[in-house]
């Protein structure tokens, strides 16, 4: 066997010692982040049901304004009263009927109408009503 004396060996042995320290810092920190990366993942993928997060699949799965009103045609009753009221129409009755409600009222001239407030998919549905003031029931609600 030949030995091969290295003139500065001491030198060399602290150039070994000081990749394997850095080759151990940079491992560890490897290790580290994928550690802690993996936590902080996962605090970013807490969905609940259908992907809505717990918070907010209490409250029905929107942020707070952000869900659409949904009125029931007794309040759509109540709006088309008053509009009526205002353009000189009137009011007889109010009927039920299943979801949807029949409101009577008459015109200027005397002659008996009929309009019929149902709940839609949306908004409610609004029929037999006179455009004009269909316009404005619909700003009133919506």
């Amino acid at each position: 066997m030949v030995f091969v004396e290295i003139p500065d060996h001491r030198a060399a042995v602290d150039v070994i010692v000081k990749r394997m320290s850095s080759f151990r810092i940079v491992c560890a920190a490897a290790i580290a982040l994928r550690l802690l990366g993996g936590v902080a993942q996962a605090q970013g993928k807490g969905k609940g049901n259908g992907g809505v997060p717990p918070g907010l699949a209490k409250k029905g799965g929107l942020p707070p304004g952000q869900a659409k009103k949904l009125y029931r045609p007794d309040e759509g009753v109540v709006v088309l009263r008053d509009v009526f009221s205002r353009h000189g129409y009137r009011v007889i009755r109010t009927v039920n009927d299943g979801d949807a409600r029949v409101v009577y009222y008459r015109l200027g001239n005397g002659s008996l109408r009929r309009a019929i407030v149902r709940p839609g998919t949306e908004q409610l549905v609004f029929v037999n009503v006179p455009d004009v003031l269909l316009r404005e029931v619909l700003i009133r609600l919506y």
